[in-house]
């Protein structure tokens, strides 16, 4: 039997070229498995504004927490996509509610569900929605009456538009921005008369040639698909479908729209209000209009003589098994067998299917997971952002050998959110060099680079400069090294505690030498020439150490009112602190002090240069470099390090360049 659905075809347009404190993006999902797609596709658009706090993680969040309420365990059982878009506006309601009681900003956030023929509308702000159907353009939600058109001071989604789509439908949802709405006309006479693809080329002319074009929206062509199952047995006689089709008034004969609107917080949220609109008039834009019902199909009448299933081979065998007693023993235990694997199969297959795949020990470890996911969710909503990082990248570890579906949603719901509150770029590592290729036994624990050539070593002091064609052995020290530098002169090792060496690339000479009063580092930096240890919570200088100074000096005073980590220099020092503070340090006295909101992983270290805004801090645990704004302390960027493996060593060079050591010995950067 054929089946006919309708099924959106989605083009995200998201061009940002406005001012700072502002973020917006676009969320469309269409489901990933059957129960979602006969659910529906969900679309959610987000703007924000804010002032001193950066807020851009809260498009994020609603994202998440739509997408998840939506299609709910819940939702996925009952299949009632307004019911499901009801619950999904209230859980929105109640988490937005807090933000706006302690948080200044202004959000503008569009939601839209289709769910086959069905579509479901609401908003919270400034939102457009528009509809070309049979060469009209309809401004679906200033026809409607119920729907306000003041958005003002709204802080909570109000009402459901719900209405019908038709096939070869196309539905831009977007933000009224000032570079939109100056070109409303042009861009609304493409919108109907072009395709997708059309009318997003001129979106990306516009976002490419006009000064301060920003866009979100996401462009819906609305498709007929033919779906034909395939059945394992076909039956003896097929009558076949028939469809029933039903002419349909022309745009000019009936555009009085179908529509509704449903309070999600009242008891009224379970009736529909019909609001029936005006009649056309030729100069203005309608609404959507009312539809004739959708072509039926007839079931199709099947006539079959026998039915199979899984388990017909099982009562086969148990039909038979009054004939073991006449079989021999050689035979009887062939049937054994056989009876046994045909029933164990089933029982174990039911049973795994029963768990999901997963132990016990896991149920519980994903189990913990959501709750910690929903507790980090609350904590976003005290803006207390350190603690919601640890709960997230906490889960994500617990999760890591964990598969099956639940684990691999919760995991996406994780990741989702901590890129929201990290800014993640979608800029990702590219490989600059694989020394293995030339040689299979290249093995490095650190990396430093300068310009476009990188120097490694190993755990053998052996150090090698690589390019993206060659690699080669610059020299081999006796020191066991725990850090590398480079400086336009030279490659220089440090033992972490008492023996500094250094390779001179010009006389390709080498030199060790001893510190005095050398005490353990937790981290070191080289800065003109100087080497700055941290030892127990003091910062040492050894002058001219690239030159052969040995003798230390105290830079700083003991600061036991944190745990200092990792520090980085740029004419000041900066250490970073086991809380997540930033401690800005000159001539050895602290001077400032900024909170990054998360707590740094085991091995992160910080990384600056003289004429660098920015903060780096490497995460190899959680394979991240975050980006900070180096004078408050508040996050730029973040770029994942995932499609590297899992990374060996991290360094930034003073350009900005970030260098990358995979635990394959492979060499990536991102610029």
């Amino acid at each position: 039997m054929e089946k006919i659905t309708l099924k959106p075809s989605v083009k995200e347009l998201i061009y940002k070229n406005s001012g700072g404190n502002v973020h917006f993006d676009v969320l469309s999902y269409q489901g990933a498995n059957g129960q979602e797609k006969m659910l529906g596709s969900l679309f959610i658009l987000g703007h924000i504004k804010y002032a001193d706090e950066n807020l851009a993680y809260v498009v994020s969040l609603i994202s998440s927490l739509a997408k998840r309420e939506y299609y709910s365990e819940y939702s996925l059982r009952e299949q009632n996509a307004k019911g499901s878009f009801e619950r999904t506006l209230k859980k929105l309601n109640e988490v937005l509610d807090d933000f706006f009681q302690n948080k200044n900003f202004k959000l503008d956030i569009g939601l839209a569900a289709i769910s086959g023929d069905n579509i479901y509308i609401s908003r919270l702000g400034k939102f457009k929605i528009a509809l070309a159907r049979n060469g009209r353009y309809i401004d679906i939600l200033n026809n409607i009456e119920l729907f306000s058109k003041d958005a003002e001071g709204e802080k909570q989604f109000s009402n459901i538009i719900s209405g019908k789509v038709q096939p070869n439908d196309k539905i831009f949802a977007y933000f009224p921005f000032r570079s939109i709405t100056s070109r409303e006309k042009q861009l609304n006479d493409i919108f109907v008369k072009d395709g997708q693809d059309e009318f997003g080329q001129k979106i990306a002319h516009l976002a490419a040639n006009a000064t301060n074009f920003s866009c979100c929206g996401v462009h819906m062509d609305i498709r007929e698909i033919k779906e034909i199952p395939i059945s394992a047995m076909a039956p003896k006689t097929i009558r076949p479908v028939q469809i029933k089709s039903e002419k349909t008034d022309g745009p000019s004969d009936k555009l009085a729209a179908s529509l509704t609107t449903n309070s999600p917080n009242s008891a009224a949220v379970q009736k529909e209000n019909q609001n029936q609109l005006l009649n056309e008039e030729p100069t203005k834009s309608v609404s959507l209009q009312e539809l004739p019902e959708q072509s039926r199909i007839i079931p199709a009448e099947f006539l079959v003589s026998k039915r199979v299933n899984i388990f017909t081979p099982l009562l086969n065998t148990i039909k038979k098994l009054g004939l073991i007693g006449k079989l021999n023993n050689r035979a009887h235990r062939h049937s054994f067998i056989a009876l046994s694997v045909i029933v164990l199969i089933p029982i174990l297959a039911f049973v795994l299917l029963k768990t999901g795949g997963n132990s016990g020990t896991e149920k519980n470890i994903i189990k913990q997971a959501g709750e910690n996911l929903k507790l980090a969710e609350s904590r976003i909503t005290q803006n207390n952002l350190r603690d919601a990082r640890s709960l997230l990248q906490a889960s994500l570890v617990s999760l890591t050998d964990i598969s099956g579906k639940k684990a691999d949603d919760t995991k996406q719901q994780i990741n989702q959110i901590l890129d929201g509150l990290d800014h993640a770029s979608n800029k990702e590592p590219v490989l600059f060099a694989d020394p293995t290729v030339q040689n299979q036994n290249f093995k490095a624990n650190f990396i430093t680079a300068a310009g476009d050539l990188a120097f490694l070593t190993d755990s053998d002091g052996i150090v090698s400069s690589v390019t993206p064609n060659e690699n080669s052995n610059l020299s081999q020290f006796k020191i066991i090294p725990q850090f590398l530098f480079s400086i336009p002169s030279g490659i220089l090792l440090f033992n972490g505690s008492e023996t500094f060496g250094v390779y001179n690339l010009e006389s390709k000479k080498m030199s060790e030498y001893s510190l005095k009063d050398a005490s353990p580092a937790v981290d070191a930096i080289l800065y003109e020439n100087n080497l700055y240890t941290l030892s127990g919570n003091i910062i040492y200088k050894y002058a001219d150490a690239a030159t052969g100074g040995t003798k230390r000096t105290g830079w700083s005073n003991s600061d036991q009112s944190a745990n200092l980590l990792s520090i980085t220099a740029d004419g000041n020092i900066y250490a970073l602190t086991s809380e997540g503070k930033l401690f800005k340090y000159f001539k050895g006295e602290k001077v400032g002090e900024s909170d990054l909101k998360l707590i740094p992983a085991s091995g992160s270290r910080i990384f600056t240069s003289k004429d660098s805004a920015f903060i780096y801090q490497t995460d190899k645990a959680n394979k991240r470099v975050y980006i900070f704004d180096k004078t408050t302390g508040e996050i730029k960027t973040t770029y994942k390090l995932d499609t590297v493996g899992t990374p060996q060593d991290i360094s930034i060079s003073p350009d900005g360049t970030i260098w990358i050591l995979s635990a394959d010995n492979k060499i990536w950067t991102i610029k």
